[in-house]
């Protein structure tokens, strides 16, 4: 039988993928190569119902092992204590995303408000992805027992912080072309 964590785990697999996807439309329009799609607007309500249930399950095997004073990874404790505050962030942000979408979509005449909205809610969700990624990833292997060796983690942690970083960065750029580039045309 397949174990909870590694349900989670799999719903960690399909969210990433469909955020890369979401992602990359984003980006691609962001920095003008492609026109406006409906396709933005649907593969984020696509992701609406695996973050659900990955939040859910997040939170049952949570509090499962604090109420039963499991401690799989000592280490990790700052780790769980980040990937929780920046869980919670993304649903802020992504709730403030969808919300500040609904009323200006993009593609439509924006006062500087609005702009500075969209960029400042966009980049604090990038970045709150961004810290829950950082420790969801080798967590999610440690999971599939991909990093057993000694300092695997550690090693395989350090190329997916740089990993995050650039893609962060990358979107960043995307936002700071578009509004600023926006702005200036």
């Amino acid at each position: 039988m397949i174990s909870l964590r590694k349900i989670n785990t799999l719903l960690i697999i399909v969210i990433a993928v469909m955020l890369l996807t979401h992602a990359l439309l984003s980006l691609l329009y962001l920095y003008g190569a492609i026109s406006y799609s409906p396709d933005f607007q649907i593969t984020g309500r696509h992701l609406f119902y695996p973050v659900v249930a990955h939040i859910i399950i997040s939170m049952y095997l949570y509090f499962k092992d604090k109420s039963r004073g499991v401690n799989r990874y000592p280490k990790l404790n700052s780790d769980t204590r980040q990937q929780m505050i920046s869980g919670i962030m993304i649903v802020i942000f992504a709730s403030l995303h969808i919300l500040g979408y609904s009323f200006n979509p993009l593609g439509e005449p924006s006062t500087f408000n609005i702009s500075l909205y969209h960029f400042i809610v966009d980049t604090m969700l990038f970045v709150s992805i961004a810290l829950h990624l950082r420790v969801s990833i080798p967590k999610f292997m440690i999971s599939f027992g991909f990093l057993e060796e000694k300092d695997a983690h550690l090693n395989f942690k350090r190329k997916v912080n740089w990993a995050v970083a650039i893609i962060l960065i990358i979107l960043i750029l995307g936002e700071v072309v578009y509004y600023v580039g926006g702005a200036l045309w």
